[in-house]
């Protein structure tokens, strides 16, 4: 059976920690790690999370004492683990006690697929399992131009050799620019079930009213030629981004081949 890391990144997160920790622990599947990025923990975190990891062995934790934008964490997840598997889960999202076990078997079962993605459920209170079901069957026509994933999609570690990293100059745009780059060069699958709970209080990166999420989609847009939905955003966008690279650990890397 594939090895499974999972990446995850906190930042003032203590609500949410708990109750994270305790859903990783009740997953069907239990071949995985989470790669625990905890970044500027208080006092009262750091706390939760050291007796998370006496009682949880799937903790493998890295304390980071400046803030770090949300890519740059999951970089350094990758960068430090070496599983043949790879998937996102956010503290504030909650998955279904059998959704790794479920994508897993995909890989397992599939061998020429590379990445896997399913339904999910957008809530508006954390731990709530009732909200609106978001149903990506069908639309896989759709992966060159939109975020399909969700915030629970697993993928190959393999296919980094083909795509690169997450851009760490997109702060809110990280997952939907690995998307595209995804949905261009390698095979997913989609399954009909629900994979989580995603919260949206509109407090997240890519939800909350200062997010940067509009000019860093008009970045990804102008980059793999998608229809630009604000046209009045490209000039900045070109002007404030590396259009034509990506940044990974402090470098900016050419994409190459990736834009095909």
């Amino acid at each position: 059976m594939a090895k499974l890391t999972v990446l995850t990144s906190s930042y003032n997160t203590k609500d949410y920690l708990k109750s994270y920790f305790k859903s990783a622990g009740r997953q069907t599947f239990t071949n995985f790690e989470i790669a625990f990025e905890s970044i500027q923990p208080t006092p009262k975190e750091h706390i939760i999370i050291e007796k998370a990891k006496q009682k949880y062995k799937f903790i493998n934790l890295k304390t980071h004492q400046v803030k770090i934008p949300l890519p740059q964490a999951w970089n350094s997840a990758i960068d430090r683990t070496k599983s043949e598997l790879i998937c996102i889960w956010n503290v504030d999202d909650l998955r279904t006690i059998n959704s790794l076990d479920n994508m897993v078997q995909v890989f397992e079962k599939q061998k020429e697929i590379d990445f896997v993605y399913g339904n999910f459920t957008v809530t508006n209170k954390f731990k709530k399992t009732k909200g609106n079901y978001v149903n990506l069957t069908g639309k896989e026509n759709e992966l060159r131009k939109s975020m399909l994933l969700g915030p629970f999609f697993m993928f190959r570690r393999s296919v980094l050799d083909q795509i690169g990293y997450f851009d760490e100059q997109l702060l809110s745009g990280a997952d939907y620019d690995f998307a595209m780059r995804l949905g261009r060069r390698c095979e997913g699958k989609h399954i009909d079930i629900n994979l989580g709970y995603f919260l949206n209080k509109r407090s997240g990166l890519s939800t909350n009213e200062n997010s940067l999420q509009e000019i860093e989609r008009t970045v990804v847009e102008i980059r793999y030629d998608i229809d630009v939905l604000n046209n009045s955003l490209i000039e900045e966008a070109k002007t404030k981004y590396m259009i034509s690279k990506y940044s990974y650990k402090g470098e900016y890397v050419n994409f190459g081949d990736f834009l095909g």
